[in-house]
Protein backbone atom coordinates (compact mmCIF):
# COMPACT_ATOMS: atom_id res chain seq x y z
CA UNK A 1 0.00 0.00 0.00
CA UNK A 2 1.72 3.49 -1.06
CA UNK A 3 2.77 5.10 2.26
CA UNK A 4 2.12 8.91 2.62
CA UNK A 5 4.73 11.24 3.67
CA UNK A 6 4.11 14.05 5.96
CA UNK A 7 4.88 17.20 4.77
CA UNK A 8 8.55 17.91 6.72
CA UNK A 9 10.18 20.76 5.31
CA UNK A 10 8.92 25.01 4.79
CA UNK A 11 8.51 24.10 0.93
CA UNK A 12 6.29 20.32 1.62
CA UNK A 13 4.44 22.27 4.12
CA UNK A 14 3.30 25.18 2.10
CA UNK A 15 2.43 23.05 -1.09
CA UNK A 16 0.14 21.04 0.57
CA UNK A 17 -1.22 23.59 1.93
CA UNK A 18 -1.64 25.43 -1.49
CA UNK A 19 -2.78 22.20 -3.33
CA UNK A 20 -6.10 22.40 -0.41
CA UNK A 21 -6.80 25.75 -0.85
CA UNK A 22 -6.90 25.61 -4.37
CA UNK A 23 -8.49 22.67 -4.54
CA UNK A 24 -11.26 23.16 -2.41
CA UNK A 25 -11.86 26.94 -3.73
CA UNK A 26 -12.04 25.13 -7.59
CA UNK A 27 -15.01 23.08 -6.18
CA UNK A 28 -18.46 24.16 -7.95
CA UNK A 29 -21.86 25.16 -6.59
CA UNK A 30 -23.94 22.83 -4.91
CA UNK A 31 -20.66 20.38 -5.22
CA UNK A 32 -18.39 18.48 -2.79
CA UNK A 33 -16.89 20.64 -0.28
CA UNK A 34 -14.68 18.51 1.40
CA UNK A 35 -13.29 20.99 3.88
CA UNK A 36 -15.46 23.00 6.35
CA UNK A 37 -15.27 26.54 6.41
CA UNK A 38 -13.48 27.51 9.35
CA UNK A 39 -11.15 25.11 8.53
CA UNK A 40 -10.71 27.06 4.84
CA UNK A 41 -10.52 30.08 6.26
CA UNK A 42 -8.12 28.96 8.56
CA UNK A 43 -5.77 27.64 6.20
CA UNK A 44 -5.74 30.86 4.08
CA UNK A 45 -4.78 32.49 6.57
CA UNK A 46 -1.98 30.52 8.17
CA UNK A 47 -0.70 30.00 4.65
CA UNK A 48 -0.62 33.42 3.79
CA UNK A 49 1.54 34.22 6.67
CA UNK A 50 3.78 31.32 6.31
CA UNK A 51 4.48 31.66 2.75
CA UNK A 52 4.98 36.06 3.57
CA UNK A 53 7.66 34.38 6.31
CA UNK A 54 9.06 31.93 4.55
CA UNK A 55 9.74 34.44 1.51
CA UNK A 56 11.17 36.86 3.88
CA UNK A 57 13.83 34.12 5.06
CA UNK A 58 14.85 33.22 1.91
CA UNK A 59 15.14 37.03 1.10
CA UNK A 60 17.12 37.45 4.37
CA UNK A 61 19.32 34.25 3.48
CA UNK A 62 19.83 35.87 -0.08
CA UNK A 63 20.97 39.18 1.71
CA UNK A 64 23.24 37.44 3.75
CA UNK A 65 25.52 35.78 1.33
CA UNK A 66 25.79 38.65 -0.90
CA UNK A 67 27.43 40.28 2.67
CA UNK A 68 29.44 37.71 3.20
CA UNK A 69 30.51 37.74 -0.54
CA UNK A 70 31.23 41.36 -0.24
CA UNK A 71 32.92 41.04 2.75
CA UNK A 72 35.34 38.22 1.81
CA UNK A 73 36.27 40.18 -1.31
CA UNK A 74 37.05 43.24 0.29
CA UNK A 75 38.88 41.03 3.25
CA UNK A 76 40.94 39.63 0.44
CA UNK A 77 41.68 42.63 -1.39
CA UNK A 78 43.07 44.11 1.95
CA UNK A 79 44.94 40.95 2.64
CA UNK A 80 46.94 41.84 -1.31
CA UNK A 81 47.65 45.34 -0.49
CA UNK A 82 48.78 44.45 2.93
CA UNK A 83 51.01 42.07 1.38
CA UNK A 84 52.01 44.02 -1.59
CA UNK A 85 53.02 46.63 1.33
CA UNK A 86 55.00 44.67 3.16
CA UNK A 87 56.78 43.50 0.15
CA UNK A 88 57.72 46.71 -0.85
CA UNK A 89 58.93 47.98 2.63
CA UNK A 90 60.83 44.78 2.74
CA UNK A 91 62.45 45.22 -0.52
CA UNK A 92 63.23 48.89 0.14
CA UNK A 93 65.15 48.23 3.76
CA UNK A 94 67.43 45.75 1.86
CA UNK A 95 68.06 47.89 -0.94
CA UNK A 96 68.90 50.97 1.10
CA UNK A 97 70.32 49.00 3.67
CA UNK A 98 67.69 50.80 6.23
CA UNK A 99 67.78 49.61 10.00
CA UNK A 100 66.05 46.76 10.58
CA UNK A 101 64.02 48.33 13.10
CA UNK A 102 62.35 49.85 10.47
CA UNK A 103 60.28 46.76 10.12
CA UNK A 104 59.26 46.67 13.46
CA UNK A 105 57.08 49.52 12.26
CA UNK A 106 54.85 47.72 10.14
CA UNK A 107 54.93 44.27 12.08
CA UNK A 108 57.77 42.59 10.42
CA UNK A 109 59.87 40.93 11.93
CA UNK A 110 63.76 41.89 11.74
CA UNK A 111 64.42 39.28 8.75
CA UNK A 112 61.12 40.42 6.97
CA UNK A 113 58.91 37.67 8.37
CA UNK A 114 55.14 38.41 7.99
CA UNK A 115 52.34 38.31 10.95
CA UNK A 116 49.91 35.31 10.50
CA UNK A 117 46.43 36.76 11.27
CA UNK A 118 43.58 34.19 12.20
CA UNK A 119 40.25 35.84 11.72
CA UNK A 120 38.62 38.79 10.09
CA UNK A 121 38.68 41.21 13.21
CA UNK A 122 42.97 40.36 13.48
CA UNK A 123 43.27 41.12 9.72
CA UNK A 124 41.14 44.64 10.19
CA UNK A 125 43.38 45.15 13.91
CA UNK A 126 46.81 44.42 12.04
CA UNK A 127 45.69 46.70 8.57
CA UNK A 128 45.27 49.29 11.38
CA UNK A 129 48.58 48.65 13.34
CA UNK A 130 50.72 49.11 9.81
CA UNK A 131 48.90 52.22 9.06
CA UNK A 132 49.89 53.44 12.42
CA UNK A 133 53.45 52.41 12.17
CA UNK A 134 53.89 53.72 8.69
CA UNK A 135 53.07 57.28 10.81
CA UNK A 136 55.12 56.79 13.42
CA UNK A 137 58.25 55.93 11.06
CA UNK A 138 57.48 58.78 9.13
CA UNK A 139 57.93 60.75 12.72
CA UNK A 140 61.20 58.96 13.47
CA UNK A 141 62.60 59.95 9.99
CA UNK A 142 62.31 57.35 7.76
CA UNK A 143 60.36 57.41 4.19
CA UNK A 144 56.95 56.53 4.47
CA UNK A 145 55.84 53.07 2.33
CA UNK A 146 54.86 53.89 -1.25
CA UNK A 147 53.00 51.42 -3.83
CA UNK A 148 50.93 50.99 -2.00
CA UNK A 149 51.02 54.10 0.68
CA UNK A 150 49.52 53.61 3.68
CA UNK A 151 46.51 56.68 3.04
CA UNK A 152 45.63 54.08 -0.37
CA UNK A 153 45.55 51.30 2.50
CA UNK A 154 43.47 53.29 4.67
CA UNK A 155 40.74 53.70 1.79
CA UNK A 156 40.85 49.48 1.12
CA UNK A 157 40.33 49.29 5.16
CA UNK A 158 37.77 51.59 5.67
CA UNK A 159 35.73 49.25 2.95
CA UNK A 160 36.57 46.04 4.09
CA UNK A 161 35.63 47.70 7.82
CA UNK A 162 32.21 48.74 6.29
CA UNK A 163 31.76 45.34 4.70
CA UNK A 164 32.57 43.11 7.78
CA UNK A 165 29.82 45.66 10.22
CA UNK A 166 27.07 44.53 7.43
CA UNK A 167 28.08 40.98 8.16
CA UNK A 168 26.27 41.00 12.16
CA UNK A 169 22.64 42.81 10.85
CA UNK A 170 22.53 40.57 7.99
CA UNK A 171 23.10 37.49 10.16
CA UNK A 172 20.72 39.02 12.69
CA UNK A 173 18.02 39.53 10.01
CA UNK A 174 18.11 36.13 8.99
CA UNK A 175 17.89 34.48 12.68
CA UNK A 176 14.86 36.78 12.87
CA UNK A 177 13.03 35.94 10.01
CA UNK A 178 14.30 32.15 10.67
CA UNK A 179 12.69 32.31 13.94
CA UNK A 180 9.41 33.57 12.40
CA UNK A 181 9.07 31.14 10.36
CA UNK A 182 9.91 28.45 12.76
CA UNK A 183 7.29 30.14 15.05
CA UNK A 184 4.52 28.96 12.21
CA UNK A 185 5.33 25.61 11.44
CA UNK A 186 3.46 23.94 14.30
CA UNK A 187 0.23 25.35 13.40
CA UNK A 188 0.70 24.42 9.96
CA UNK A 189 1.32 20.83 10.54
CA UNK A 190 -2.37 21.13 12.81
CA UNK A 191 -3.78 22.70 9.76
CA UNK A 192 -2.47 20.07 7.54
CA UNK A 193 -3.46 16.84 9.90
CA UNK A 194 -6.83 18.65 10.07
CA UNK A 195 -7.08 18.84 5.79
CA UNK A 196 -6.38 15.15 5.82
CA UNK A 197 -8.27 14.34 8.70
CA UNK A 198 -11.56 15.83 6.81
CA UNK A 199 -11.15 15.20 3.68
CA UNK A 200 -10.88 11.03 5.02
CA UNK A 201 -14.29 11.55 6.99
CA UNK A 202 -15.92 12.65 3.64
CA UNK A 203 -14.24 9.92 1.59
CA UNK A 204 -14.50 7.12 4.15
CA UNK A 205 -17.34 4.76 1.55
CA UNK A 206 -14.59 5.32 -1.04
CA UNK A 207 -12.25 2.42 -1.78
CA UNK A 208 -8.84 2.85 -0.60
CA UNK A 209 -7.04 4.09 -4.52
CA UNK A 210 -10.42 6.59 -4.62
CA UNK A 211 -9.42 7.93 -1.16
CA UNK A 212 -6.29 8.37 -1.71
CA UNK A 213 -6.94 9.92 -5.41
CA UNK A 214 -8.90 12.92 -3.54
CA UNK A 215 -6.09 13.11 -0.54
CA UNK A 216 -3.71 13.61 -3.28
CA UNK A 217 -5.97 16.73 -4.78
CA UNK A 218 -5.71 18.32 -1.67
CA UNK A 219 -2.11 17.98 -1.08
CA UNK A 220 -1.28 14.59 -0.13
CA UNK A 221 1.97 12.77 -1.22
CA UNK A 222 2.33 9.49 -1.64
CA UNK A 223 5.35 7.30 -1.98
CA UNK A 224 4.85 3.56 -3.73
CA UNK A 225 6.72 0.52 -2.03
CA UNK A 226 9.15 -1.36 -4.55
CA UNK A 227 7.35 -3.80 -6.77
CA UNK A 228 4.09 -2.16 -5.86
CA UNK A 229 1.43 -0.90 -8.87
CA UNK A 230 2.14 2.86 -9.40
CA UNK A 231 -1.68 4.14 -9.15
CA UNK A 232 -2.65 6.88 -11.89
CA UNK A 233 -1.88 9.64 -10.63
CA UNK A 234 -0.66 13.39 -10.59
CA UNK A 235 1.89 14.30 -7.57
CA UNK A 236 1.84 17.72 -6.49
CA UNK A 237 5.61 19.16 -7.40
CA UNK A 238 7.49 19.10 -3.90
CA UNK A 239 10.28 18.25 -2.58
CA UNK A 240 11.38 15.27 -0.63
CA UNK A 241 10.56 14.51 2.98
CA UNK A 242 14.40 14.01 3.86
CA UNK A 243 14.87 17.95 2.85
Amino acid sequence: MPQYLAPQSDVTRLAFMSRAIKTAEAVPEGGIQRLPAQLLADLKIHYAAYRAAYDAAEAALSQRKTETAESAAAMARLQMYLSHLWTAVTNRAQRENQPVGVLGYYKLTNDGARPTPRSREEWLEMAQSVINGDAAAAAAGHPAAVSPSAAEVQDILDIAIAESNDLPVADTAYDEAQTAVAALRPQADKLIKAVRAAVIYSTYDMDPASQRRVLRNFGSVYRHLPGETVEDEVETAVASEDE
